[in-house]
């Protein structure tokens, strides 16, 4: 189970430390929130991570979808391309950025910089239309699509991850999950849904509802020891709310540390 560490500081040591906190708790993959830094802490960050970009989602994410960039937006896109030429394992762009900004798909597809398109909602999950508009929207400028809702119910968390049934059949390399407490069941299935990783803190929370590596980690460990039948999509995804209350169980324990 690959798991994505999420790291954000405005002070280079500080991110040092973040990045060599992850990688010693054996994150797969790193996530740099470039969106954290102030304009002159941007060079000395780039010194920190650039070692580690072939494992390294890097973005600077808008405002409206979360990010802490206080600059103009127009700066943020130029951030962007800025860090596309140094061609990370992927480049997370934001749907709208790339809509509102047409020259940017061909400028990384120059750049050959990967792309990993997303969208985020910070206050719902939309209808199953709306989310399957926003997956054909970005496989238009991308294979990799990332799709972040907020959950108000479990059922949201179902919705979203009956998602990936949809990328798979268009060839899509899909991340979607639910933000919040009630949307840690999807942030944990994501991975057996198809996902080529998930994201976790190393401590305090980037997003609402995200849990720890070691957290993580341990509901993997619990998961597959108890739950094998979960590395078959096809035999859970249409199960009722009520049938995954088993899981929801040893995902509490496991946060809680009980055994």
């Amino acid at each position: 189970m690959k798991i994505c560490v999420s790291l954000g500081s405005n002070d280079p040591n500080s991110l040092k430390n973040l990045v060599s906190g992850a990688l010693n708790n054996d994150a797969d993959h790193l996530e740099v929130r470039f969106d954290y830094l102030d304009k002159q802490n941007m060079n000395p960050a780039l010194e920190v991570v650039l070692d580690h970009k072939e494992k390294s989602v890097f973005t600077c994410r808008a405002p409206n979808e979360g990010g802490k960039y206080d600059g103009q937006e127009q700066d943020r896109v130029t951030t962007l391309r800025r860090l596309a030429a140094f061609r990370p394992m992927l480049l997370d762009v934001e749907l709208k950025t790339l809509i509102d900004n047409d020259y940017l798909k061909d400028d990384f597809e120059a750049l050959n910089c990967q792309t990993l398109v997303s969208w985020h909602s910070l206050d719902q999950t939309p209808s199953d239309e709306v989310l399957a508009k926003l997956l054909k929207q970005i496989a238009e400028f991308s294979t990799n699509a990332k799709i972040i809702t907020m959950a108000k119910s479990m059922n949201d968390n179902l919705r979203i991850l009956k998602l990936y049934g949809q990328a798979k059949s268009a060839n899509i390399n899909l991340i979607a999950f639910c933000m919040g407490e009630e949307g840690i069941l999807s942030r944990v299935l994501c991975i057996y849904a198809g996902a080529p990783f998930t994201y976790a803190s190393l401590g305090e929370a980037l997003a609402p509802g995200q849990l720890t590596i070691n957290e993580m980690k341990t509901i993997y460990d619990k998961l597959e020891k108890q739950r094998p039948d979960l590395k078959d999509y096809n035999m859970w995804k249409d199960k009722p709310e009520q049938e995954f209350d088993d899981i929801i169980k040893i995902i509490n324990k496991a946060r809680a540390g009980q055994a």
